[in-house]
């Protein structure tokens, strides 16, 4: 490659990047490419998330993106072209006694911003999915649009279409530095030459905030590892279950579209670069598997058919950081911890908008960058216990 340029680049072909990419390469926005470092739609958050697709948020600005990026999702063929692995199984708010209240705050805003939402009985929910057993649930916030995907087939359609208007997508290079002339960033170095730009997308997740320092620049981001297991049913007729987040017992699940259920496995932080070696530990699977099969009884059957764990990178307040950051030539879309797939749509649409005409996007205000320094971080409006 030695020394190229380009109208814009976007550092990390993961579902945030490539849905950036690809919105400004159908918008118009000259020449755009993409740095990947991975081959394949990234490596980390993206190719290793559970993909639960949900519009139930713990803040108004997370349903607002949330409710806006489920109807691409719902017709991705149409919109985008190719295949996204959407499958609307539902999806289930699981609360206690105690969280009632917030649960019926939270279905209203979520109406509100568009959603098909219903509170349930937890009686109502165990008719519709009878391979749930719910001892302990005061109430329940039911999307019958809600359910999954598949975040690496979404990122590679994204990444194809973004390819079909123009775009160049560059896999198997590695962002070494942003480069700078004065307050203004003039491009990339990667391992394989040099980019210039008049604006540089940083959507690397974990790894941005490496390549922002290079800049000077200390994005308040962590890489945080998210493990899941998948079980599958020993009687092969699969668990009949929606995709849920069970408030009650901290965790959550979902079916795979196969006689299987991954559900989430906490594991500890470690420092880089030894992430994508994380392995997930047995006794954890074991502890996690236990606690659910309350919830789902044929667990308890199942046989362990593996693991996953991704990274993300995660903020003080567990919000992505998004807009402008500061020096000249720099937009920032990172730091989604654990959320951006459920938002990229969205959050690709408003991005691109706002690098193209310079106009603040007011979905996207809560997330920008300064919030930190300005003291007015994203808090959570709704009291639940583990959410």
């Amino acid at each position: 490659m030695r020394t190229c340029s380009a109208d814009v680049v976007v550092v990390g072909g993961g579902v945030i990047g490539a849905s950036v990419a690809y919105q400004l390469a159908v918008r118009g926005a000259g020449s755009v490419v993409v740095c990947e470092q991975h081959w394949g739609a990234g490596k980390t958050a993206t190719t290793q998330s559970g993909g639960v697709l949900r519009v139930q948020h713990t803040a108004d600005c997370d349903i607002e993106l949330a409710a806006r990026s489920l109807p691409t999702y719902r017709d991705f063929c149409r919109v985008v072209g190719g295949y996204c692995g959407y499958v609307p199984c539902g999806f289930a708010l699981l609360v206690g006694e105690a969280q009632v209240g917030a649960l019926r705050l939270n279905v209203e805003k979520a109406r509100f911003a568009g959603g098909r939402i219903e509170l349930l009985e937890p009686a109502q929910l165990a008719r519709r999915y009878p391979g749930l057993r719910l001892d302990g649930v005061a109430a329940v916030g039911y999307e019958p649009d809600g359910g999954y995907g598949n975040p690496a087939s979404t990122a590679r359609e994204l990444l194809l279409a973004a390819r079909a208007a123009g775009a160049r997508v560059h896999a198997g290079v590695r962002v070494e530095a942003l480069l700078s002339r004065g307050e203004r960033i003039t491009g990339v170095r990667t391992n394989l030459g040099e980019i210039t730009a008049s604006t540089v997308v940083l959507a690397g997740g974990a790894s941005s905030a490496r390549v922002a320092a290079t800049a000077g620049l200390d994005l308040p981001i962590t890489g945080e590892p998210i493990g899941i297991a998948l079980s599958r049913s020993a009687a092969k007729t699969g668990y009949h279950v929606p995709a849920a987040i069970d408030d009650t017992l901290g965790n959550y699940f979902r079916p795979d579209g196969t006689p299987g259920m991954y559900f989430g496995v906490s594991c500890d932080a470690e420092p880089a670069p030894t992430w994508t070696d994380h392995a997930l530990r047995g006794e954890r699977i074991e502890t996690a598997r236990a606690a659910l099969q309350a919830r789902v009884p044929a667990l308890a059957d199942g046989q362990l058919a593996g693991t996953r764990v991704g990274v993300d990178g995660y903020t003080p307040d567990r919000h992505p950081l998004i807009g402008p950051a500061g020096p000249d030539g720099l937009y920032l879309a990172t730091g989604m911890s654990g959320g951006g797939y459920k938002i990229a749509p969205a959050v690709g649409e408003l991005a691109a908008a706002q690098i193209l005409t310079g106009i603040e996007q007011k979905p996207l205000l809560p997330y920008r960058p300064q919030r930190f320094i300005d003291g007015e971080p994203i808090a959570a409006e709704f009291g639940y216990q583990w959410m």
